[in-house]
């Protein structure tokens, strides 16, 4: 069975400067980078006196109370619109976990609408391979190609650059080639060079390799002693 790891689907594209809105707790193909907190947005609405009398004749003949519907797709909306411009006011470019919670007031033809959720930051997983159905259809797709031919595509990768070690108080630093970040060095348990809350960011180089949280810079960790 080929290594799902090898099996490369291709990354996400960058958020930019859009709000994406998901009631799940995660994107596909993306990773949570910073929990900015709660946001929300609120819309109360209401119809004039005159749309409210011929809404309620509209209940003893049938059909649609369009203005009805109308005063809730608006409060919707509005809402919405509040809470990513709350999100986008704190600096993030996603929210997850989205609820609409709505309800009337005591007054007919009133209607309140909150928007809420959790405002985060994602950024694209490099070299996403899709979870569930369609990674595995990928993956059976080259076990097949594979186990007909017995040829196995060779690895090909292009050489990052590696970071230079640094030494200080007893601590080992790699700072990035590129802009001079510098990230504390530990090894874990197999011996191997790592920067604590960061995993290797390509499988198929090797050592370990690492994005700039800064620039963005892929670069090699060095193997310390």
């Amino acid at each position: 069975m080929i290594n799902r790891e090898d099996l490369l689907s291709g990354t996400r594209p960058e958020v930019g400067n859009r709000i994406l809105v998901t009631e799940k707790d995660s994107f596909q193909g993306y990773e949570v980078m910073d929990y900015k907190g709660m946001v929300w947005g609120i819309s109360m609405r209401s119809k004039d006196v005159v749309q409210d009398v011929f809404m309620g004749f509209k209940q003893f003949v049938g059909g649609e109370l369009t203005s009805y519907t109308e005063l809730s797709d608006e409060a919707r909306q509005k809402a919405l619109d509040r809470l990513i411009a709350s999100a986008r006011r704190i600096g993030a470019n996603a929210v997850i976990n989205f609820r609409f919670e709505l309800s009337s007031s005591l007054y007919s033809g009133n209607k309140e609408v909150v928007a809420y959720g959790n405002a985060v930051v994602i950024r694209p997983i490099k070299n996403y391979v899709p979870l569930g159905g369609l990674g595995n259809i990928l993956s059976e797709f080259v076990d097949a190609y594979t186990g007909k031919t017995g040829y196995i595509p060779e690895k090909t990768y292009t050489e990052s650059p590696k970071g230079k070690i640094l030494e200080n108080c007893g601590y080992r630093f790699v700072v990035c080639p590129k802009c001079g970040t510098k990230y504390k060095v530990d090894k874990n348990e197999n011996g191997n060079s790592y920067i604590l809350g960061m995993d290797d960011a390509d499988k198929i180089e090797p050592g370990t390799q690492i994005y700039c949280l800064k620039c963005g810079t892929k670069f090699t960790i060095p193997e310390v002693e």
